[in-house]
């Protein structure tokens, strides 16, 4: 028995818009089927803006439908390649700016040294994914290159873990970020039906902030196209990242599931203030709150 005849079901954390690089997520079922997958959420985020607490901190909610379609391509009897297609739709209700049309391709090239339960599985990734928003200022690609390990532990517990290099381009030079991150996810079957399933991220590197004006020292900066009746800035600076993810996925057959989840995002970074020169540190929060429906077929 080849080891990819196996199934491997993992839950990944995701960027769901460009205004954070990539610093929340949505909830997607991986899997080596080769059916198409696809998912329709509803979603609240209580800080849009990626401001500090205050009235420049503002909320809103999003619709979201998403399709992707791997394919498989045996090498031997411990090796494989998987390239897999996805396209997705992003609608959101009050600051229609951040809603945005997707589109990405992923190379997979995975190692397994036997087929003996728990053996881990190794593999290579790169993906390039297309992003139009509403938001002219946020149009771009990205681009993300690292290494994985999944690996079952038990008949209810699977991990998953990823370093990856990240680049984003886009439309503004705000939006032109880099960086490294490491994460981890746990899945624990409770029962034949429910999954719990944890995940963890950190993040090293670009990000973007809105606040009202600063000059601020070596820092590319623009006036938010999508929030300009808050007079809202965004700012690159540099900084770090902690991410926090916490879901339940109830399967309601063998080909659809409901996905619920809670996202959180940290981010803290400092900057220069001119004119006096002063070193200041800012930091912003961010959560969210998914509900998912999942298919294959």
């Amino acid at each position: 028995m080849r080891f990819f005849q196996v199934i491997f079901t993992r839950r990944t954390i995701l960027p769901v818009h460009a205004s954070i690089m990539g610093l929340l997520f949505c909830t997607a079922a991986y899997s080596a089927s080769p059916d198409i997958q696809a998912d329709a959420g509803l979603m609240f985020d209580d800080n849009v803006t990626r401001a500090q607490a205050g009235e420049n901190k503002l909320s809103d909610q999003s619709s979201s439908v998403n399709l992707s379609r791997p394919a498989t391509f045996p090498i031997s009897d411990h090796t494989r390649a998987l390239l897999t297609g996805a396209l997705g739709a992003e609608k959101f209700l009050h600051h229609d700016g951040l809603s945005r049309l997707t589109g990405s391709i992923q190379g997979e090239f995975q190692y397994r040294s036997s087929a003996e339960f728990g053996t881990p599985v190794l593999a290579i990734f790169a993906r390039i994914s297309a992003e139009e928003f509403q938001s002219d200022q946020r149009d771009g690609f990205r681009y993300s290159t690292g290494i994985s390990l999944r690996k079952t532990m038990t008949d209810r517990i699977r991990i998953f873990g990823a370093v990856s290099h990240n680049k984003r381009n886009g439309n503004n030079a705000v939006f032109d970020n880099k960086d490294d991150s490491a994460r981890i996810n746990l899945d624990y079957q409770i029962k034949p039906s429910g999954t719990l399933y944890l995940g963890g991220e950190y993040r090293k590197g670009d990000i973007v902030i809105s606040a009202p004006y600063w000059n601020v020292y070596g820092s590319a900066y623009t006036p938010d196209d999508v929030f300009r009746d808050w007079k809202l800035y965004n700012y690159r600076l540099d900084g770090t990242t902690v991410l926090y993810k916490l879901g339940y996925n109830l399967a309601l057959g063998p080909r659809s599931s409901i996905d619920f989840s809670w996202n959180r995002a940290q981010s803290t970074t400092s900057y220069i203030l001119l004119p006096s020169w002063s070193n200041c540190s800012v930091s912003y929060t961010t959560n969210q709150y998914s509900l998912a429906y999942l298919i294959r077929f």
